[in-house]
């Protein structure tokens, strides 16, 4: 079931949409005289060659190569047996099978003449990769790519635009399942949350809770049961062939605050869809808060798909179309919430 899940789907993300952001990334090297691109892939760090090749590696990391021209070279430590089912996911690159994955890329870097490479996420690549590919290319200088590859990656097309669209509903339908009146325990509702998610068919689901908002409103990872107060939250970071979405959903027992918070949570959604290209962020979300009598803005963060982690906070809002997860935290006349939805910005909203 899971394999299935995982599986790529033209109809969702069709092969033309991988090789324009292929083309894309390619003009932004040769715009800064790179003459290839490596990518270091993990579970927790598969989201820069997920978005290039439509592959999302689960058992072990790998090493993703881009040369300047030619076909992807993916090379990783997983078995043959496992690469077979790689390239039905992976319809681009070539996949080199090889216990030394660093080995394999700076051998293809030597061959193909490169002098000046670029890497994501520079100064997370492993002490081991590194010298494997210095050894096989000993004249290579490597450069963090890290601006390179945000400023290529932060646009999104028709086809991320629909796999986040489903990643949200996923995320929107599992928190429909709390029950505020009547949730008690935290274990719970975590359970309760990811298993609606996961049953949609998202291929990850973490949920975080903050039990007490009145007490706490940092959200953790629930093992075993514990208490609910009266106000809780939850979030649902979920993500759907490769596409992540993360919401945050206030919720209270007591009728009052329960009007407050879905106050709260249609004032998000307007901002969300209304913010601006090009300007600062937070004096958007500042000017908005008139609109919620009495309240205050306690912290703000943006999040987005900028390099190999699902979402990373950003601090700016480019010019161009992009997509975004805000998350707020006010307190309404003294009544703690917390919120994020996921956003188009831009000419297309979600």
């Amino acid at each position: 079931m899971r394999r299935g899940l995982m599986g790529w789907n033209a109809a969702e993300l069709p092969k033309a949409a991988l090789e324009a952001r292929i083309a894309r990334l390619r003009a932004a090297l040769q715009h800064n005289r790179l003459d290839a691109a490596l990518f270091y892939t993990n579970l927790v760090q598969p989201s820069a060659v997920t978005w290039l090749t439509g592959f999302t590696p689960y058992w072990s990391d790998g090493m993703l190569m881009l040369p300047g021209q030619g076909a992807p070279v993916f090379a990783t430590a997983l078995s043959k047996r496992v690469a077979n089912w790689i390239r039905t996911t992976d319809s681009l690159s070539e996949i080199v099978n090889t216990p030394k994955p660093g080995a394999a890329v700076g051998k293809r870097i030597a061959q193909a003449g490169c002098k000046r490479v670029g890497v994501l996420n520079y100064d997370s690549l492993p002490a081991g990769l590194y010298d494997e590919i210095i050894d096989a290319a000993p004249g290579v200088e490597l450069i963090d790519m890290g601006a390179v590859f945000a400023d290529a990656r932060c646009a999104i097309d028709e086809a991320e635009r629909g796999l986040i669209t489903r990643a949200d509903a996923l995320a929107n339908t599992a928190l429909d399942q709390v029950d505020a009146a009547h949730s008690v325990d935290a274990g719970a509702v975590a359970g309760l949350v990811e298993k609606q998610a996961r049953l949609g068919g998202a291929e990850e689901a973490y949920i975080a809770i903050a039990p007490d908002l009145d007490a706490d409103r940092r959200l953790i990872r629930i093992a075993g049961t514990l208490p609910l107060a009266g106000r809780f939250a939850v979030r649902a970071s979920v993500a759907y062939k490769g596409a992540w979405v993360r919401r945050i959903r206030s919720f209270a027992r007591d009728a009052g605050t329960r009007r407050a918070y879905a106050a709260a949570d249609t004032w998000l959604g307007a901002v969300a869809t209304s913010i601006e290209p090009g300007r600062p962020l937070a004096a958007q979300v500042e000017a908005r808060l008139k609109e919620l009598p009495g309240a205050s803005l306690r912290r703000w963060i943006a999040e987005s798909c900028v390099g190999s982690y699902p979402l990373e906070e950003i601090t700016s809002i480019p010019a161009e179309e992009t997509y975004r997860v805000l998350t707020v935290e006010l307190s309404l006349d003294r009544i703690p919430w917390l919120g994020a939805t996921p956003a188009f910005v831009g000419k297309t909203r979600l």
